[in-house]
């Protein structure tokens, strides 16, 4: 090119995109589409892409045409997608297969990617560095406190680092991770693995029931779980209409093979994990006469024996108490604690004393709501001829409660009791909590899929102090449930609570709720 000509081809740089802040909220168009689960919205210049859901599983991948002004499927089962730059391609993810196709309703997804074939040489030694060094920048710009809790950031780097060339394996470095995030002397640092040799299990099927070997042969079952009917978490393979089994009655066959050649029943269940399977059950350890049951084997035993120490633990203090005080225990405050706030409470709301049990509860969600529902009183009460009277809301306890803790109470579990304590709800019984009240909101992750959870928030109470966290919530009686008092049979923290309660009760009797006679001279 001749001189001065430079730059004479180049493009102009495009100018910059503004929002316009003025006026936005007025702007908002709707887009009708009925209402439902939606989530992972995505753009290109003809419409938006999202999945419609339940949140339990795969998706429906679905487009609206902003010119057609419609909502369309474009594929089902789908359990993530990505846009194209351009907004011309969809990839989308189904089961562990992957395809590439049109950004467009109804689209064909064609062959899936040959996965199989795609190979990465990788330099293990060069990427746990890597890695090594994005795991001490994720704590150091998403830690709550930029002063990382008085370390010498660079410091603990140079210390650290100086073992990488001893680093052998993945799990070394998550070892190193570890030690980095303890330097942080927080909660809530999470090292989770990253690309690791998957180890390939086969899970026995389990029958919720626990067994004897009888001198016949055959196993007795001593136990059965009982489960609930119509929810599937607390599904109990023996306590299904015409397929219940009582303790006391043996097992003789599994699939057709008998009892008496094994040495434990679950020789007969392995590798049967959530299958269909053939029981032969009888109140004799005899083959005469045994019926045949087909059930659906558990993967795990764990809700319905959690049910079990639930319903014990209720079953105890209605002896106690007379059937006055009811029990709530609460197993975290995510999901499952919320289920069984409601589940558990709903039955017992007419107690006149509640202990709601937060021993073990492993946290989860903030319980805020968990707590507001606790704390709600009568507003008011309507009469219906023939019925009690009846309070708004309905899920409200006027009488007394107290909470019982301990040190595995944590984290949600921790904020429930310093909530209960706020608001006056009650007295706590038990041990100090956990002290974990400090949490994840998630931040980037490592190369190889592995990640490195800074805690991102921490626990301030309305005076402005730090408080919870690294020292947990402290009872107002004392009580510890010593390991061989509770192998026992006892309970001595459950069985202070109904002390507690039935002596605030006969200092304070509840206050029955009579409606007057109705009005009857309007002159």
């Amino acid at each position: 090119p001749k001189s001065g000509d430079e730059g004479k081809d180049k493009a102009k740089p495009a100018a910059a995109s503004g929002i316009d802040w003025d006026g936005l909220i007025e702007r908002t168009v709707k887009l009708e589409v009925p209402g439902g689960g939606y989530g992972s919205l995505l753009a290109n210049e003809q419409g938006l892409f999202f999945l419609a859901g339940d949140g339990q599983g795969p998706a429906q991948l679905r487009f609206y045409s902003l010119e057609a002004r419609e909502a369309k499927k474009v594929a089902d089962r789908i359990g993530a997608y990505a846009l194209s730059a351009d907004g011309k391609k969809l990839l989308l993810q189904q089961g562990q297969d992957y395809y590439i196709a049109d950004a467009k309703a109804e689209t064909q997804l064609g062959d899936k990617l040959p996965l199989d074939q795609m190979e990465l040489r990788i330099d293990p030694p060069t990427e746990w560095a890597q890695m090594f060094r994005d795991g001490w920048r994720i704590l150091r710009d998403w830690f709550y406190d930029a002063g990382m809790h008085g370390n010498d950031w660079e410091a603990v780097y140079s210390r650290y680092a100086a073992l990488l060339p001893h680093v052998g394996s993945r799990t070394d470095l998550d070892y190193l991770f570890g030690e980095i995030a303890g330097e942080m002397n927080a909660g809530h640092i999470y090292v989770n693995r990253g690309d690791e040799p998957a180890i390939e299990r086969k899970t026995g099927g389990l029958l919720g029931a626990e067994f004897s070997r009888d001198e016949s042969g055959y196993f007795r079952f001593d136990k059965v779980f009982q489960g609930i009917t119509g929810m599937a978490v607390y599904r109990a393979p023996l306590d299904q209409p015409g397929s219940r089994v009582k303790a006391g009655e043996y097992l003789i066959a599994v699939d057709g093979v008998d009892a008496r050649s094994v040495r434990n029943p679950y020789q007969l269940l392995e590798n049967k994990a959530d299958r269909l399977v053939d029981l032969l059950v009888n109140d004799r350890p005899t083959p005469s006469g045994a019926r045949k049951l087909r059930v659906t084997t558990l993967s795990s035993e764990q809700d319905l024996r959690y049910l079990d120490w639930i319903e014990s633990r209720r079953a105890e203090v209605d002896r106690l108490s007379g059937g006055r005080i009811g029990y709530v225990h609460l197993p975290n405050t995510a999901i499952e604690g919320n289920r069984e706030l409601v589940r558990q409470l709903w039955p017992q709301i007419n107690k006149d004393a509640l202990i709601i049990d937060d021993r073990y509860n492993g946290g989860g969600f903030i319980p805020d709501r968990m707590i507001e529902t606790l704390a709600r009183k009568p507003l008011n009460y309507w009469s219906r001829r023939g019925l009690q009277p009846q309070a708004t809301p309905f899920i409200s306890h006027p009488g007394p409660k107290v909470m019982l803790i301990n040190g595995l109470s944590s984290s949600g579990g921790d904020a429930l009791p310093y909530y209960f304590r706020k608001l006056g709800l009650g007295k706590l019984i038990g041990t100090r909590t956990w002290g974990g009240l400090i949490g994840i909101s998630g931040n980037p992750g490592l190369a190889d899929g592995g990640q490195l959870l800074a805690s991102t928030f921490r626990f301030l109470d309305t005076d402005n102090r730090w408080a919870v966290e690294n020292e947990g919530v402290a009872p107002d009686i004392e009580v510890i449930d010593y390991p061989h008092l509770i192998g026992a049979g006892q309970d001595p923290s459950l069985e202070k609570a109904v002390e507690v309660l039935l002596e605030e009760l006969a200092q304070q009797p509840p206050r029955e709720v009579i409606a007057p006679p109705a009005p009857s001279d309007f002159r």
